[in-house]
């Protein structure tokens, strides 16, 4: 979920500039999603007052024919926010299998979590706050963490 209010608000512009360009109601864009939602819904993702999922954010997107990373760099350009203020979220079982000697505190928390929480996904979303705490043990600035933690790779199911 994308929480924060300004980048909410952005991404609602860019959606309805989108929709708009194209010269679609917000009834025709429904008709051309793959999941039901009411034209109401669409107006308050617009207008940043309802917090949207990724899954439908990337719908849309596409229904609009706009690339979500692209929509979603502008939007946080747009609303001044940086990468590393956001909730970051981290595959656990991928923090564990990283051997970079520097993520040894964090590897033994998601180690430990993996371990006591065994019926979660083992996916964790950690506040700004949270991420920085963190990097005051690994000897990382708040940024240095954040990316090491947002480029660790998904867990693959086989």
């Amino acid at each position: 979920m994308l929480t924060n209010p300004k980048l909410l608000r952005a991404i609602g512009h860019e959606l309805r500039t989108a929709r708009e360009d194209l010269g679609w109601t917000r009834a025709q864009l429904v008709a051309r999603l793959d999941f039901d939602v009411h034209s109401q819904t669409i107006a308050t993702y617009e207008l940043g007052i309802r917090q949207c999922t990724l899954g439908r954010f990337v719908a849309i997107c596409e229904a609009l024919g706009l690339p979500a990373p692209d929509v979603l760099e502008t939007a946080m350009r747009h609303a001044e926010v940086e990468p590393h203020l956001l909730v970051c979220s981290v595959d656990l079982r991928a923090l564990v299998r990283d051997r970079a000697p520097e993520l040894e505190p964090v590897r033994r928390w998601a180690s430990h979590r993996l371990l006591t929480q065994p019926a979660d996904d083992g996916v964790v979303h950690l506040e700004p706050k949270t991420v920085a705490e963190l990097a005051v043990f690994c000897g990382l600035s708040h940024v240095e963490l954040f990316e090491r933690l947002i480029a660790l790779p998904a867990e693959v199911e086989s």
